[in-house]
């Protein structure tokens, strides 16, 4: 997609989301006003708040999004089957699943291919899939198995971070991350992501979807929208 279209609307290619520890109910009830009135394309939280969001976005046009295995992706196969399982049940409408990023780091790929192969298995075509890599703990090289393991398990879209590690995603993990998947898997850039400069240079690298804080997504789309006027 060019970048000056999502540009042109880019509230539809932003997520905000609440799913830090310390987040509680008011979060929630601030995050979906939020993301109605600023016609964002979904809200995530964490999975025993994921009910709540539903309700609080009922009549809308807001997804309601969870992560699985979340946020050290060190779960079990099994548990996080099962709880990307519960959360469809729930009524998720996007799910992330962390990766084995232990597994990743030791080179164990075919690991990581398997465990969201089994993911994917139970997911299917029901809602978005993104498998988060977590980069900023990741080299290039564990970068670039990352991807390959994602797209060969049938995850459709690569997401760069949590947003727990304090580490923010660049223009540089993306520059790999779309060089490696070469039109192969849609990508999704999240933690740390800021600012309109580094949406921009990202979208012209092939991202599609942003996760931000709602601070930062709120003036990011009131920027694109004076850079369109």
């Amino acid at each position: 997609m060019p970048e000056q279209d999502i540009l042109a609307d880019l509230a539809a290619h932003i997520d905000i989301s609440c799913v830090q520890a310390r987040h509680a109910r008011a979060d929630l009830e601030e995050l979906a006003q939020r993301a109605v009135a600023g016609g964002f394309v979904s809200a995530h939280v964490l999975p025993n708040w994921l009910s709540v969001m539903r309700e609080l976005l009922d009549g809308s046009s807001v997804l309601a999004g969870s992560p699985v295995g979340f946020p050290s992706g060190g779960a079990t196969t099994a548990t996080k089957v099962a709880e990307a399982r519960e959360l469809l049940d729930l009524g998720a409408q996007e799910l992330d699943v962390v990766v084995a990023i232990g597994r990743l780091r030791s080179g164990e790929t075919e690991f990581v291919t398997r465990e969201l192969a089994a993911v994917v298995e139970v997911v299917g075509d029901r809602v978005p899939l993104r498998a988060i890599l977590e980069v900023g703990y990741l080299d290039d090289d564990q970068i670039r198995a990352g991807v390959d393991a994602a797209i060969a398990a049938g995850v459709p879209w690569i997401k760069t971070g949590t947003g727990w590690s304090g580490i923010p995603t660049t223009v540089d993990h993306i520059r790999v991350i779309a060089d490696q998947a070469a039109g192969r898997a849609a990508l999704k850039a999240a933690g740390g992501v800021r600012d309109l400069a580094t949406v921009r240079e990202m979208a012209r690298l092939g991202v599609t979807r942003f996760g931000m804080n709602a601070d930062a997504a709120v003036a990011a789309v009131a920027a694109a929208s004076r850079s369109e006027a």
